[in-house]
């Protein structure tokens, strides 16, 4: 006969029937509440929680509720960073705004002076926000090394079996290479 508090007597654990089992068992999880608190605040016995998370929760179910919070974490940092960007875009266009507005007004008085300046200083706003938005190009350098390049490694190797094959091309070979002074080109041991 199958005794209520058996693990096989069929009886569903109090925390899978309860509605707020998924926040439950992030507490456990994650640590938020210590097993006994959480236990006080079910009406249950410390060894029923205890229990319930060294014989339900599985590792899957763990690894997704620490994913779950990496992920939401992350999330809140991008908000974030979104709105410090909307911020200082909002900020930058109430910029241009105004300086147009400048412009306009000293056209009008017709200060031709002034509104070089304020165009200059316009121009600038312009290419601060062009650059914080990613829309202008900036200087990009790129370093290549031939010595780790795929192809010049293949043709060191299709290099060398030819100068195996003539030995007395390897000395032209290297000749013609310093000649052109090509930087692959500068130790002996390249061939």
């Amino acid at each position: 006969m199958a005794q209520g508090g058996n693990k096989h007597s069929g009886r569903r654990a109090i925390i899978d029937m309860r509605a707020d089992k998924n926040e439950i068992i992030k507490d456990i999880v994650l640590e938020r509440r210590s097993l006994a608190e959480i236990a006080r605040r079910l009406g249950v016995d410390y060894t029923t929680v205890q229990r319930y998370r060294d014989d339900k929760i599985t590792e899957e179910m763990r690894r997704s509720v620490l994913a779950e919070t990496r992920v939401a974490s992350i999330e809140a940092d991008t908000e974030v960073i979104n709105q410090d960007r909307m911020d200082i875009a909002m900020t930058y266009e109430s910029l241009a705004k105004r300086v147009e507005r400048l412009i306009t007004k000293a056209e009008q008085s017709e200060d031709d002076s002034f509104a070089l300046a304020a165009m200059e200083g316009l121009r600038k706003v312009l290419r601060d926000i062009a650059t914080m938005q990613g829309k202008l190009a900036t200087n990009l350098t790129v370093n290549v090394s031939l010595a780790e390049s795929k192809e010049w490694v293949t043709l060191r190797n299709i290099l060398n079996e030819v100068c195996d094959e003539v030995p007395s091309a390897r000395e032209p070979l290297l000749r013609r290479m310093r000649h052109h002074v090509l930087s692959v080109a500068k130790e002996d041991t390249i061939l």
